[in-house]
């Protein structure tokens, strides 16, 4: 079903859309302080905090999706990046399910409309996108 082995699925809003992400991904949930901007960075880029001793990168996740920024939120999920870890923001966290309780829907590699979007389900009668980040 996913491309990868995962038991738990963490559902989590931004700007009012419900998102799913392997748990093993999620390194922690904070709440978000000062984001220090960061000149000539991407669009979707909002900044970096100090996290851990280090710089965290931290992305507006609506605005890498679909290019707007309806709401950040003020938790922040530091995500386990393949070569660097990142932060995205949230409002809301949903809950931790097991991928048995989730109906979960894997889109192919080359049906995908967006390569951070692997697939699609329903958690408590809410639809969320699964999400894939190979960053």
């Amino acid at each position: 079903m996913l491309e990868r082995e995962t038991e738990h699925i963490l559902i989590f809003e931004s700007g009012k859309k419900a998102f799913g992400l392997e748990l093993d991904r999620v390194d922690s949930i904070v709440e978000k302080k000062s984001v220090t901007p960061v000149p000539n960075a991407p669009p979707a880029a909002e900044g970096v905090i100090f996290y851990r001793d280090r710089m965290l990168p931290v992305f507006n996740l609506l605005k890498m999706l679909y290019g707007n920024s309806d709401g950040c939120g003020n938790l922040l999920l530091v995500v386990r990046g393949l070569s660097e870890d990142f932060g995205i923001s949230s409002e809301q966290i949903y809950g931790i399910m097991s991928v048995e309780q989730l109906k979960l829907r894997r889109i192919p590699s080359e049906e995908r409309e967006n390569p951070f979007i692997q697939g699609n389900g329903e958690f408590n009668g809410t639809d969320f996108f699964l999400l894939d980040f190979k960053i």
